[in-house]
């Protein structure tokens, strides 16, 4: 499964980089995946990997877990700047080491080989799939629902066959061209901020009106859960719809200017991000009281039946647009994972291959549609996913922890951009939280799925990386796949 080694030995086909004389011609131009991202579109890459499903469906998670509506706003506040405060690291760390591949590159970087493979296995083959999986089928929910006559009972198969049909369309338009999906990405997120701000302008029309009962300063405190402990439910609902955060740095090497443009993105995306979200909240308790949007699964589209009337319908499309486009680009950055893991040596050699033509990363794009469409297709993966959701702050934690120990141990990187030393320390302590808390009455049995998931990539890392162990007939199947695939390794100069 694994290969490491030199690529001659494998491809010889095309693994040679050089003219017959030793020497590359002046004509000769390295495949590489381009940089095409500007500002505009890393800023869009931002807003639009962290604003999904999320939004619409957990308020009502967040005001559960809190008691009251001041303390889920202060929930939503926090929430959004422990993720700012991640980015930001992230940032500086992609500086540091000038890589696409985010989490992975960082703790391969600070601690060495072993947490950056559990990280791309646990990552590249459950975490970022799944949770592609999870974005589209709740888009197929909100179509289905949104098609169909509301006393039709919904089926799950129609459900999955949307689910199915946008995992595919999203991976095509990935695959085929990266300017086309940034363009589409951009009119995504453009349209999924619209509709939210919608919900926003009904609000400020609501309070103009008066109804300002449930945001009251004076009584919204009421009731708040002052148990520390169980707050940890509340911050894991906040904390999911701003989960994306880090996915820019995934395509760091595919950003124009990344010592600018990558920590400026994140600086003007996170702080919108944070702004637009809590206006919405804001606005749902406008118009249903605290009970109603606890008793909600779609706290948006009670909002929409209750306010808007005959232009509801408004709000479930801007969720289904807004759940495709997070999609869209969860794939854009996925399939850089295994394809920077593959080009350290960490995974199969094929996908670190690049198509010839398109100049996209087309293996690591499959890689993770087919593992997203066989998710769909069992659907009966939530619970792992939950567990998997806490150990991936155990993976945050340890990759914010990275800035210190780079700065020690790479003092001489150039570091045009710097965190204040406090920022990853205070991630490192909120992740540290998240982790310990479940464990104080006793850990649910998801995280002991989770725990043996990521420890089973050990079975793969002992033969096929530390020994480099690889079968002779990964050689035959590489070059197979790599003439099915028309790719190539990144490091192949094409003649003029």
């Amino acid at each position: 499964m694994m290969e490491s080694g030199s690529r001659s030995s494998s491809i010889p086909s095309v693994s040679s980089s050089v003219g017959p004389s030793g020497r590359r011609s002046a004509g000769d131009e390295q495949v590489h995946l381009r940089r095409e991202l500007g500002l505009l579109k890393a800023v869009s890459i931002v807003m639009g990997s962290i604003i999904g499903s999320g939004i619409f469906i957990s308020p009502q998670g967040v005001l559960r877990g809190t008691g009251s509506v001041g303390l889920s706003l202060i929930v939503w506040l926090v929430c959004g700047l422990v993720s700012l405060a991640g980015a930001l690291c992230f940032a500086e760390l992609s500086i540091v080491t000038g890589k696409s591949g985010s989490q992975y590159i960082y703790l391969k970087e600070a601690y060495g080989n072993i947490p950056g493979f559990l990280y791309s296995w646990t990552s590249s083959l459950l975490m970022r799939p799944g949770g592609l999986a999870m974005v589209t089928l709740a888009m197929g929910a909100y179509l289905t629902d949104f098609l169909l006559p509301g006393d039709c009972p919904v089926p799950d198969t129609l459900i999955k066959l949307f689910a199915v049909l946008a995992i595919m369309f999203a991976g095509f338009v990935n695959a085929v061209s990266v300017k086309w999906t940034t363009h589409l990405q951009v009119a995504f997120t453009m349209s999924k901020v619209v509709a939210l701000l919608v919900i926003v302008g009904v609000g400020l029309s609501q309070i103009i009106q008066g109804h300002t009962d449930a945001v009251n300063p004076s009584v919204s405190f009421h009731g708040s859960n002052k148990d520390i402990i169980s707050l940890a439910a509340a911050f894991y609902q906040g904390l999911y719809p701003y989960d994306g955060w880090g996915s820019l740095n995934t395509v760091y090497e595919e950003v124009n200017n990344p010592k600018r443009n990558v920590p400026l993105a994140v600086i003007i995306g996170i702080p919108l991000t944070i702004v637009i979200y809590i206006l919405v909240n804001i606005s749902y308790l406008t118009v249903l009281t605290p009970d109603e949007v606890i008793a909600s699964d779609a706290v948006a589209v009670a909002f929409a039946e209750r306010s808007l009337g005959a232009m509801s319908w408004v709000i479930p499309l801007g969720i289904c647009i807004s759940t495709f486009g997070g999609s869209m680009c969860s794939i854009l950055s996925d399939a850089r994972l295994p394809y920077v893991t593959s080009r350290e040596g960490h995974m199969a050699q094929f996908l670190s291959m690049i198509s010839i033509n398109r100049r996209t990363p087309l293996p690591g794009i499959g890689l993770e549609v087919l593992v997203a469409l066989f998710l769909v297709a069992i659907g009966s993966f939530d619970t792992l996913l939950y567990g998997l959701s806490f150990a991936g702050w155990g993976f945050y934690g340890a990759a914010v922890m990275a800035v210190p120990v780079l700065r020690y141990r790479l003092p001489n990187r150039p570091r045009p951009f710097k965190v204040p030393i406090i920022l990853p320390i205070l991630v490192f302590l909120c992740s540290l939280y998240l982790i310990v808390s479940p464990f104080v009455n006793g850990p649910d049995m998801e995280i002991v799925y989770a725990s043996l998931f990521i420890l089973s990539g050990l079975l793969l890392y002992i033969p096929f990386v530390h020994f480099k162990y690889h079968p002779r007939v990964m050689r035959h199947v590489t070059l197979f796949l790599q003439k099915l695939f028309v790719a190539v390794p990144s490091d192949y100069v094409e003649p003029e």
